[in-house]
């Protein structure tokens, strides 16, 4: 006879077996996936498989077997070949734990998904119904074609995968770990997994961002400025996959800012410090941006979608220039003056706009 020890479900704990009219644990030895589903179809499940030891309570008392080993075909637990020789120091924090299938579905009808949100419908925690239970999955190996995959299942065009931090933790079930897709697959159950989730916790969990639409890519990449008292400089936000978003400052230089700004219908401009504008919110989008100079689209330089270590403090800001002026006619000068007319601060029209100069080096230029 076999029965479960559990807390919380009734499917899963620690494995106990009758042997010679007593109750006592069994060693998790040798003891794999095949031969939980042996023990888990006697207790009348449709199959099972192994849960670390460490998941489930110790028992106490007798250690009866060590080194099962099942074919599969067995009815009991007990028609598999083992061993009895426990002085191979076997202690109860290496009992047994399993953890049955509540049911065992065709398999077109295994592996349904759902989005667990928080502001936003279409990202999340991603969830799993695994063998009649929701359950999470794993971020190990989970990468943005296995989230493409992922979020097509769930109707959307395509996706990525976003950090673990960046969704609520799940409970109770990890299910899948080292996911891999082609990206052809029309579901994620039939990409290739493993179910041995043994260092994996919850923090772990997949976080997946589903895109609302996947425009053409001559329709991609509309850009705009979050501005604050000028028009022409400000955060850089960029729509990609439908939803407004933007740009993290890593690697983003002045010839990035230039392409942008011309995008934007000016004639050339500068990347700005971060802090200079505003923190934006929601997504962030891209990272890593490259540009020649000569594309005229920012969408079309090199990027990464990658963003997972980038906060908002470090947003994109711009500074897009009013006019681009022949070389001659370039830095007119004036001066800001008080009581006397020949003194005061120093300005200079640059593309456009009247600002002043800084006077560190300027200082030792004078002194020359």
């Amino acid at each position: 006879l076999l029965r479960f020890i559990n807390n919380t479900v009734e499917n899963k704990g620690r494995l106990e077996i009758n042997y010679k009219g007593e109750w006592g644990t069994i060693c998790n030895r040798g003891f794999h996936h095949v031969d939980a589903a042996v023990a888990c179809r006697q207790l009348g499940y449709c199959s099972g498989r192994t849960i670390p030891s460490n998941m489930v309570d110790n028992g106490q008392g007798t250690i009866w077997f060590d080194n099962v080993e099942c074919s599969g075909s067995e009815h009991k637990l007990i028609n598999c070949s083992f061993s009895l020789d426990l002085t191979s120091h076997c202690s109860h924090s290496y009992d047994v734990g399993v953890h049955c299938y509540l049911s065992c579905p065709a398999e077109e009808d295994e592996g349904h998904l759902r989005l667990i949100t928080g502001s936003a419908s279409n990202k999340g925690r991603l969830e799993i119904n695994y063998k009649g239970e929701w359950g999470t999955i794993c971020a190990f190996s989970f990468g943005d074609d296995d989230a493409a995959v992922a979020c097509k299942q769930l109707g959307y065009c395509s996706g990525k995968r976003i950090a673990s931090y960046d969704v609520d933790y799940g409970n109770g079930n990890i299910w899948l770990v080292n996911m891999h897709c082609s990206g052809s697959e029309n579901r994620l159950i039939n990409c290739t997994y493993s179910i041995d989730i043994s260092h994996c916790q919850h923090q772990y969990d997949v976080g997946v961002h589903c895109f609302l639409s996947c425009p053409a890519e001559e329709d991609e990449g509309h850009l705009r400025l979050i501005t604050s008292s000028a028009s022409n400089k400000g955060r850089l936000e960029i729509n990609y996959k439908g939803e407004w978003g933007t740009i993290c400052a890593h690697s983003f230089h002045h010839v990035d800012a230039a392409v942008a700004c011309k995008q934007l219908g000016y004639c050339f401009g500068q990347s700005i410090p971060s802090n200079y504008v505003d923190d934006g919110n929601g997504t962030i989008w891209l990272v890593n941006i490259h540009c020649s100079g000569s594309e005229n689209k920012l969408i079309n330089c090199t990027y990464s979608i990658d963003t997972s270590h980038c906060p908002h403090q470090y947003d994109v800001g711009v500074h897009c220039y009013l006019s681009c002026p022949a070389e001659e006619d370039e830095g007119h000068l004036r001066l800001i003056t008080g009581s006397a007319s020949n003194k005061g601060r120093l300005e200079i029209n640059y593309k456009g706009e009247w600002g002043t100069i800084c006077a560190l080096a300027f200082i030792m230029l004078m002194q020359q």
